[in-house]
């Protein structure tokens, strides 16, 4: 028997004033239950969802929608350690998080051309930040100009971005990535996506992705300890002072409690004086460069030592700080605490407080209450007659001196009490210094300052 009827009218949808370059991508649709397509009615749509004028097959939307919101999420996710070093930094994790997860929203419920052109410019100029950040450094926020090491979550999300990149650009020009447009297999591609976005927020590169990256720094640039680990970009030069022990040992739970009892005042310390501006204002003031594994010494009028060698509650509340950087906002990195005395002292509670001295050091004071150090420390030659012609106070021996790196984000595995922190890096990122004799005046020891 004939159908009756009108005969069928397939709609494919295309957006006002293009021209066709080929036939669409068709799928009839078939009755519930499975069968040949339906010999009647008067409508068959084609099955790729179509909103202002724009098709895309069901596969596609998903697999570009979850490549979007995967970059988004580790963006949301390494956020606030990225706002804890930088303030610049946090607001554009975030900001770029919320966009990618919102193209991500309209690619799969409402795809249109101009979410695909937004999702290309966006990830592109997401994909050329960070390689920007990772050769020349940023040109804003705290870590300007600090390039950051390249790390398994960076590379993760930036990957994910320029595949984003390339899947819209291939809907755009019409041509299909060549998945399934329905069905569990057009799931394939998109759990493949979330498996490695879950491997990446929960690696653990990821814990604390901005120092560990940071450098800048504690901060994504990564300095440090993954420099180390290869090209050591000079950490193995860096020298300070002298000193007779190194490493950690293990202690036993009642000497571990007095230790954390006396930490626990630097971490204290570490919300009062979190910047170079706080503690400024504190009339904290430089005492001698930047230096690489060392940092930015600041001191205050009156700083308490001792000449028992024990650290009472006093003098553990007036350190020295240490500032990674020169910037009013460099961030703390950690304290320096000094005793005047001729032997190594008892210091902190356990024996891996490991205290150096320096020796033939000139100061030479400022008119702001700091000090330079024109001849270094501990460099052959140095007499007390070349202090005089500078003006300076010439120091045979410092007396004993201890660094703490109890700030978070520069924490070491070298232990709390190490000589040379490998987080405080020179801004491009190394640890390559000029030579001593030619530091004189200069803010940086850093031979890329």
């Amino acid at each position: 028997m004939e159908p009756t009827g009108p005969a069928p009218t397939l709609v494919v949808d295309r957006p006002p004033g293009e021209v066709s370059a080929g036939p669409p991508h068709i799928e009839p649709v078939r009755p519930v239950g499975g069968g040949s397509p339906a010999p009647g009615g008067p409508v068959v749509r084609a099955s790729a969802r179509a909103s202002g004028g724009f098709a895309i097959a069901e596969g596609d939307r998903w697999l570009l929608g979850s490549l979007l919101a995967g970059a988004g999420l580790v963006h949301l996710v390494m956020a606030p350690s990225h706002m804890a070093e930088s303030a610049v930094e946090g607001v554009g994790f975030f900001a770029a998080g919320w966009l990618q997860l919102a193209l991500a929203v309209s690619v799969v419920c409402r795809p249109a051309r101009a979410v695909l052109q937004g999702a290309v410019v966006a990830d592109m100029a997401f994909a050329a930040v960070w390689a920007a950040s990772r050769t020349a450094g940023l040109p804003v926020g705290d870590h300007a100009g600090h390039a950051e090491a390249v790390t398994f979550v960076d590379a993760t999300t930036v990957a994910l971005e320029l595949a984003a990149v390339a899947v819209a650009a291939l809907l755009l020009a019409r041509r299909r990535p060549g998945l399934p447009s329905g069905g569990p297999l057009a799931l394939a591609a998109p759990l493949v996506v979330v498996a490695l976005t879950t491997a990446v927020v929960a690696s653990p590169g990821a814990r604390d992705h901005a120092a560990g990256a940071h450098g800048d720094h504690p901060a994504g640039h990564a300095h440090g300890d993954e420099a180390a680990a290869g090209d050591d970009k000079g950490l193995s030069l860096l020298r300070n002072g002298h000193q007779h022990d190194t490493g950690v040992v293990a202690i036993d739970a009642r000497t571990q409690a007095a230790l954390d009892e006396q930490l626990d005042v630097t971490r204290r310390l570490a919300e009062e004086f979190p910047t170079i501006a706080d503690a400024e204002a504190a009339g904290y003031r430089r005492a001698g460069p930047f230096a690489p594994g060392l940092g930015t010494h600041y001191i205050a009028a009156g700083i308490s030592t001792t000449d028992t060698g024990l650290l009472d509650a006093e003098a553990l509340r007036r350190p020295t700080l240490i500032y990674d950087g020169l910037d009013p906002g460099s961030p703390l990195s950690g304290f320096m605490y000094l005793v005047a005395s001729d032997t190594e002292p008892e210091g902190f509670a356990g024996p891996n407080d490991h205290w150096h001295y320096h020796e033939a050091v000139c100061i030479v004071a400022r008119a702001d209450g700091g000090v330079d150090t024109p001849f270094g420390a501990d460099l052959p030659g140095v007499t007390s007659a070349m202090c005089d012609e500078v003006g300076g106070a010439f120091i045979e021996n410092t007396g004993y001196m201890v660094h703490v790196w109890t700030v978070p984000g520069y924490e070491t595995e070298a232990g709390t009490f190490t000589e040379i922190n490998p987080r405080v890096t020179c801004p491009d990122g190394t640890y390559y210094m000029v030579p001593i004799e030619d530091i004189a005046y200069r803010e940086s020891a850093c031979r890329s300052a």
